[in-house]
C-alpha cells in the first residue's frame, strides 16, 4: 500500500482554491517564456526538466479538500510525466504558430487533486532561435518562483549537463514539510495576531477602491486598438486562452533610464516611482483624492526565501493624492505607505478580507494592483543566452498593472496591463496603457517640485480634440435684447395671435403695444437698466404683459408667487434687491405688501397713456430676469440672467419647429421652465396657450388640445412617464413633447416613442444656471425608436467640457469627469451672493478672456456618438454597507426596468443608524411591487424581482436594500422630483421566522455557520448580518456541498436571505444535480 504524504495548506493555497471553486471558467495559470538565442539539445533538455522536478517536491503537489481537515497538499510522484518539444520552424509566421499551440496548451485545464501542475518544453521557432516555456497553476507557483528560482535551476541544470559535470546542490531542499509548516506555524501564531489586527485597524473606514471607468469607443476603433503594438504585445494573446485579456507596452530603454534618474533625484526606487505615477494617475482617471489600490508583495522571508512554492500576496495601500501636493511628496507619501504595511505582509489577502471585515470593490478585490517585478536575470543555457519574453502572470479579477524587463542590461522597460474581459477590452487597456506611459512622461518632463494636479493624461492634438466637442453648433446671434426680437416678430405678424387665454386672444400686435404702455409707466416709477421687479400675478395674458414690459422698461423680472408665505417672499425680495412689486389688486388685496418695496398695481395703467419716455441704452449683456436656482446643496439662490442667456436658449434648433405652433402654459411662471413655454412662440411666431389655474393633468391637456389646438407641450419628467407608461392616448394629435430639466427615464421615452410613432420628442437637460438647459436630444417622427439614458448632445451655441482634477479634460469616450458647461447660455451668477457665484462660475481657460463657465457638479462622460451620459452627482456617493456607493447608478439601472415608469433611489438611515439604499418606484399601469410571495410577475413584480434586476446588473453595494411602492413621486411645484418629501421607509428589522421545510433550515445553518451566530431566520439579510465577499464564497461553497446546486456569488447577492433563495429556487433546481447530500462528520448528520 503507497502512502501518500498530506500537508496542511497556507491561507495563500486555500485563497486560490476557493477562487478557483467559485469560478471554474477562469484558468489561473501562469506562464514564463524565455528566448534563447540558438538550438537546445532537446535530449538534454528532457533530462534537465526531469532533474529540477524531481528535486523540486515542492512543485509536485496536488490539493484536496477534505470534510474534516480542509484543503491539504499531497505530494506526487513525476510517474509518467514528460516535457513538450515543438518545432515550427517550418511555419511561415513560426512566432503565430507557437502562439496557437501554446495558447492550446495553457488553455487545457489541470486537474487539481490529480495532475502534476506543470507543464514544460521548449519550442523551436527558428534554427537560431527557441522558447523554454514553463507553465503552472498559481496553487504551486508564483512569478518569483517559477520565473525567478525555478528557471534559473533549469539553466543552471542543463549548462552542468552538457558540459557532463556535477549539478550544483540546491541552498535548502525544495521539500513541502518546511515550505507549508512555516505558514501553518505563522497562522496560529501571536505575530499573525498582531498582524490581523493591524490590517484591522488599517482599513477601518477605508476608501472605496480605485477603478479606472470603462472607455467607450466605436467598432471601428475597438478594432484598430486590439491591433498588438510590439512584439512584447504579440505574446500577451495567449491571456486569451485563461480567460484573460492583457496588453504589454514598450517603452524604450533610453526613455526607461531617464524615468530612472528621475526617480533618483528623488530619493526613491524606481519602483516607488512607478507605484507613486501610478497613484497619480488613478486619482485623475478616477477622480478620487482618497482610494485604495493593491501591491504585489512578493511575501518571501526564511524558507520561501528559497523554496519556489506560492507565497505571493496582495495587500491594499491607503492613499490620498491631494491637488497641491507635488509628485515627489506623492513618492515619498508611496514609501511611507509601503514601509507601513510591508512589516505586515504575511497576513494573506483573503486573512486581510477576513480580518477586516471591509466590503471590496464590485471586483471583489481592494482595487487595481501594481506588480513591480524586480529582479529579472538573463539566463545561460550552456553559452545560450536566454532572455524573458512575458506571456501570462495568472488570473485575476481586476487590473494588475505589472511592470518588468527582460534580464538583459540594455533591456527595454514593459508594462504588462491585464484584466478580465468583462472589466475592460484589449482596446481598453491599450488606452489606458498609453495614458499612464503618457502620464509618467509629463511627471519627467514636469519634475519632481510639479504640483500633480498641473499633470495632463493628454497634450497636444489629443488635447485640442477633446476641447472641440463633437456636435457643437454655433449660429448667429444678433446683439439685441429679448424684447427687441418680440418687437420684430409682432411687425412681421401683427395680426396672429400670441397669446390664447380662455376664450379671448391677444395679438402680437396688441401685445407689443400693451407691454409698451406699461414699460413707459415702469421708466416713470424708476425702472431702468438692472433694476429688478417682482412680477406677482396669476397665469394670464396680463402677466405675459408685465414680464415683456419690465424687461422693455430696461429692468429685469422675478417672478414671485404670491402664495408663498410672506417671509419667504420678504427673503426673496431682499436677495434679489427689488425695486419695484408689480401686481394686480385683487393679489394685493390677497396679503400684506412688502414694507420696503413699493408696489405699483396692474389696473391702475391708464388705456391710453401718454408719450413714450425714451429707454435707456440697454445690450444683449443687460439683466433680464432673475430666476431660482436648482444647485443642490447651495442656499436657494436667485440667478442673474441676461438677455444674451434666454436668446440663447429659446432660439435653440430643438424647440423651433415646436414653437412655431400652439404651446401651452401650464407651468408656474416662477419655474425656470417659462422661457420654452413664453418666449419661444412668441419669438418663433407661434401661440402661447394659456392653461388653467392648477397643476397640469391629463383632463386638462385634452381639453387644450381639442379646444385650441395645441400642438406643442411642455411635460415634467413624472408626468410623462406617466403618460408613456399609462396614458399615451393623452398626446394624440400633438406634433411635439418638450420634457427634461432633470433625468428622463430613457425606457419611458422609448415606450411613447412606439406607442406614439408619428410625435417628435425633445428631451432637454440643464439647471438654471446655464438658463434652464445645456444638452438635449431632439427625436423626430422618422427617426429610430432607440433611445439610451444620456443628457443629450450640447444645445447651440453652448460648449460642454468634461474635466478631470485641475481642469484637465478627461481623455477619450467613456472617461468620467465633472461637467462644465461654457457660452452664452451661462448666467451672470448668483443675484448678491459673490461667494457662492465664485464656486461654481469659474472662469473658462478654453475660451475667450473673462468668460466664464458653470460647474455643474454632474459627473459625466462622453458616448460614442457625441452625447453626454450622465454617471452621477460629484459628493453624492455614500458608505453603505462599508463600500462607497453614488444612488445615481441604481437609479440608471431601475429605469431600463420594463414594469417601472419611475423610481428614485437615495440613501437612508434605518433604525441602528445605519445607511441603507432605499429605492422609491412608481410600476407602470399602477401594477402593485412588493412582497416576495407575488410571484405571478404578469400580474405584478415582486421586491425580490426587482432586486435581482439591479443585482445582476450592479455591484452589491449598489442595490437598494429596500423597494417603497407609490403611486407616484412627490414633485416641488416646478416639476422636478420632491426628495424631502419621500415617505420614510419601514426597514423590515421584522420578527425571526424559522425554516418552513428542510431545505430552508440546510440553508439557514450554512448562513449561521458562515456569519458566526447562533441562528439566522428565513428572512435576514445576509449582508446585512455582516456578510462580505468572502464569507459569500464561502456560503456558496455550503451551499454546493450541502444542497448540490449550483449557486453564483451574483445569485447570492440578488436574493441575499433564504426566502430569496427560495423564490429561485425553481431556477437554481434546473442547473443543479437534482439530489440533495447533506453533510457529515464521523458518519453523523450535520
Amino acid at each position: 500500500m503507497i502512502r501518500v504524504r498530506m500537508f496542511d495548506a497556507s491561507s495563500a493555497h486555500r485563497g486560490l482554491w476557493l477562487a478557483q471553486k467559485m469560478v471554474p471558467a477562469t484558468l489561473n495559470h501562469a506562464m514564463f517564456m524565455w528566448d534563447v538565442g540558438g538550438r537546445l539539445d532537446t535530449a538534454v533538455m528532457a533530462d534537465t526538466f526531469r532533474y529540477v522536478l524531481d528535486e523540486a517536491e515542492v512543485l509536485r503537489v496536488t490539493f484536496t479538500d477534505g470534510d474534516d481537515d480542509g484543503l491539504r497538499l499531497a505530494v506526487r510522484e513525476l510517474g509518467d510525466w514528460s516535457p513538450f518539444f515543438l518545432d515550427v520552424s517550418d511555419a511561415a509566421d513560426s512566432e503565430r504558430a507557437a502562439l496557437d499551440e501554446l495558447g492550446r496548451m495553457v488553455g487545457k485545464p489541470f486537474d487539481l487533486e490529480h495532475d502534476l501542475l506543470l507543464r514544460m518544453g521548449v519550442v523551436t521557432l527558428a534554427p537560431d532561435r527557441c522558447l523554454v516555456v514553463v507553465i503552472y497553476h498559481h496553487l504551486v507557483s508564483d512569478g518569483y518562483g517559477a520565473g525567478g528560482m525555478l528557471s534559473r535551476r533549469l539553466a543552471e541544470v542543463y549548462t552542468a549537463l552538457t558540459a557532463g559535470s556535477p549539478v550544483p546542490p540546491l541552498p535548502q531542499p525544495w521539500a513541502v514539510e518546511p515550505f507549508t509548516a512555516d505558514a501553518v506555524r505563522y497562522r496560529g501564531s501571536a505575530e499573525f495576531a498582531a498582524d490581523a489586527e493591524f490590517w484591522r485597524t488599517y482599513l477601518a473606514k477605508a476608501p472605496t477602491p480605485a477603478q479606472i471607468p470603462r472607455v467607450t469607443m466605436s467598432d471601428a476603433t475597438r478594432s484598430a486598438l486590439s491591433e498588438p503594438v510590439g512584439p512584447a504585445d504579440r505574446w500577451s494573446r495567449l491571456a486569451e486562452s485563461i480567460g484573460m485579456v492583457s496588453r504589454t507596452l514598450t517603452v524604450a530603454h533610453d526613455e526607461a533610464r531617464q524615468w530612472t534618474e528621475s526617480a533618483k533625484s528623488m530619493g526613491v526606487w524606481m519602483s516607488s516611482f512607478v507605484a507613486a505615477a501610478a497613484a497619480v494617475y488613478f486619482r485623475h482617471r478616477c477622480d478620487r483624492p482618497d482610494f485604495l489600490f493593491s501591491l504585489v508583495a512578493a511575501n518571501r522571508s526564511g524558507t520561501s526565501s528559497t523554496v519556489p512554492g506560492l507565497a505571493v500576496n496582495v495587500v491594499p495601500v491607503r492613499m490620498r493624492v491631494p491637488l497641491g501636493a507635488t509628485f515627489a511628496e506623492i513618492a515619498d507619501a508611496v514609501v511611507d505607505e509601503t514601509y507601513r504595511i510591508f512589516g505586515h505582509t504575511a497576513c494573506h489577502y483573503s486573512d486581510i478580507v477576513e480580518v477586516s471585515e471591509s466590503e471590496l470593490s464590485e471586483r471583489s478585490s481592494f482595487g487595481a494592483a501594481i506588480n513591480i517585478i524586480e529582479g529579472m536575470e538573463e539566463l545561460d543555457f550552456a553559452g545560450l543566452r536566454a532572455h524573458h519574453i512575458g506571456a501570462t502572470t495568472g488570473a485575476f479579477n481586476d487590473l494588475q498593472i505589472g511592470v518588468y524587463t527582460d534580464g538583459r542590461a540594455d533591456s527595454d522597460l514593459f508594462i504588462r496591463f491585464e484584466a478580465p474581459p468583462d472589466l475592460y477590452s484589449a482596446a481598453e487597456l491599450r488606452i489606458i496603457g498609453t495614458e499612464l506611459i503618457s502620464f509618467i512622461r509629463a511627471a519627467v518632463a514636469g519634475g519632481p517640485q510639479l504640483p500633480v494636479g498641473a499633470l495632463d493624461i493628454v497634450s497636444g492634438a489629443e488635447r485640442d480634440r477633446l476641447l472641440t466637442p463633437p456636435h457643437h453648433v454655433e449660429t448667429p446671434q444678433a446683439d439685441a435684447t429679448l424684447d427687441e426680437l418680440f418687437t420684430q416678430q409682432a411687425q412681421r405678424t401683427p395680426d396672429a395671435d400670441a397669446v390664447v387665454c380662455g376664450d379671448s386672444a391677444v395679438s402680437y400686435q396688441a401685445l407689443d403695444e400693451r407691454s409698451s404702455r406699461l414699460a413707459e409707466a415702469l421708466r416713470r416709477r424708476g425702472v431702468g437698466p438692472e433694476g429688478v421687479v417682482a412680477v406677482a400675478l396669476p397665469r394670464s395674458a396680463d402677466l405675459v404683459v408685465a414680464l415683456l414690459a419690465v424687461m422693455k422698461a430696461g429692468g429685469a423680472y422675478l417672478a414671485v408667487d404670491a402664495a408663498l408665505p410672506a417671509e419667504r417672499t420678504g427673503s426673496v425680495m431682499r436677495d434679489s434687491a427689488v425695486r419695484l412689486w408689480l401686481t394686480d389688486a385683487a393679489t394685493a388685496k390677497a396679503r400684506a405688501p412688502e414694507p420696503d418695496v413699493p408696489l405699483f398695481l396692474l389696473d391702475e395703467i391708464p388705456s391710453d397713456g401718454a408719450d413714450e419716455d425714451a429707454a435707456e441704452p440697454r445690450s444683449a449683456d443687460s439683466l433680464a430676469a432673475v430666476m431660482y436656482g436648482s444647485e443642490p446643496g447651495l442656499p436657494v439662490t436667485g440667478v442673474a440672467v441676461t438677455h444674451r442667456n434666454l436668446r440663447r436658449l429659446v432660439t435653440d434648433r430643438r424647440w423651433q419647429a415646436g414653437a412655431r405652433g400652439a404651446v401651452l402654459w401650464h407651468t408656474p411662471h416662477t419655474h425656470d421652465v417659462l422661457p420654452l413655454e413664453l418666449w419661444a412662440p412668441l419669438l418663433a411666431g407661434g401661440t402661447v396657450v394659456v392653461a388653467p389655474q392648477g397643476e397640469l393633468d391629463i383632463d386638462t391637456l385634452n381639453e387644450a388640445r381639442d379646444t385650441h389646438a395645441v400642438s406643442t407641450v411642455w411635460l415634467p419628467p413624472g408626468l410623462f412617464s406617466t403618460i408613456a407608461s399609462e396614458h399615451p392616448e393623452a398626446v394624440a394629435g400633438l406634433r411635439e413633447v418638450w420634457t427634461g430639466g432633470e433625468r428622463v427615464s430613457a425606457a419611458a421615452v422609448r415606450r411613447l416613442r412606439l406607442a406614439r410613432p408619428e410625435l417628435t420628442i425633445v428631451v432637454g437637460h440643464g439647471p438654471t444656471e446655464t438658463t434652464v438647459l445645456a444638452a438635449g436630444d431632439r427625436l423626430a417622427s422618422d427617426e429610430p425608436a432607440h433611445y439610451t439614458e444620456a443628457l443629450g448632445r450640447p444645445v447651440d451655441n453652448t460648449t460642454l467640457f468634461v474635466l478631470g482634477p485641475g481642469l484637465a479634460p478627461v481623455s477619450t469616450p467613456g472617461g468620467v469627469g465633472e461637467l462644465y458647461v461654457a457660452g452664452p447660455g451661462v448666467a451672470r451668477g448668483y443675484r448678491g451672493r459673490p461667494g457662492s457665484t465664485a464656486q461654481r462660475f469659474v472662469p473658462c481657460p478654453f475660451g475667450p478672456g473673462g468668460s466664464l463657465m458653470y460647474r455643474t457638479g454632474d459627473r459625466v462622460r462622453w458616448g460614442t456618438d457625441g452625447r453626454i451620459e450622465y454617471v452621477g452627482r460629484v459628493g453624492t456617493e455614500m458608505r453603505v454597507r462599508d463600500s462607497w456607493t453614488d444612488p445615481a447608478a441604481a437609479e440608471e439601472v431601475l429605469s431600463e426596468h420594463p414594469g417601472l415608469a419611475q423610481s428614485v433611489v437615495v440613501v437612508r438611515e434605518d433604525d441602528a443608524g445605519q445607511q441603507r439604499l432605499v429605492a422609491y418606484v412608481v410600476p407602470v399601469g399602477g401594477r402593485v411591487v412588493g412582497g416576495d410571495g407575488a410571484r405571478d410577475h404578469r400580474a405584478g413584480l415582486s421586491e425580490g424581482e426587482l432586486r435581482r434586476f439591479t443585482a445582476g446588473r450592479l455591484p452589491e453595494s449598489a442595490v437598494p436594500s429596500v423597494f417603497v411602492v407609490l403611486e407616484r413621486l412627490p414633485v416641488t411645484p416646478g416639476g422636478r422630483v420632491d426628495r424631502a418629501a419621500l415617505p420614510k421607509p419601514e426597514f423590515g428589522d421584522g420578527p425571526y421566522r424559522a425554516p418552513r421545510n428542510d431545505t430552508e433550515r440546510i440553508l439557514t445553518e450554512a448562513f449561521a455557520e458562515v456569519l458566526e451566530l447562533e441562528r439566522v431566520g428565513i428572512d435576514d439579510d445576509f449582508f446585512d448580518l455582516g456578510g462580505n465577499s468572502l464569507r459569500a464564497i464561502r456560503l456558496v461553497g455550503l451551499i454546493r456541498t450541502q444542497l448540490n446546486l449550483e449557486v453564483s456569488i451574483r445569485t447570492l447577492f440578488a436574493a441575499r436571505t433564504v426566502t430569496g433563495l427560495s423564490d429561485m429556487w425553481d431556477d437554481l433546481s434546473r442547473s443543479s444535480r437534482p439530489a440533495l447530500r447533506r453533510r457529515t462528520k464521523g458518519g453523523q448528520a450535520l
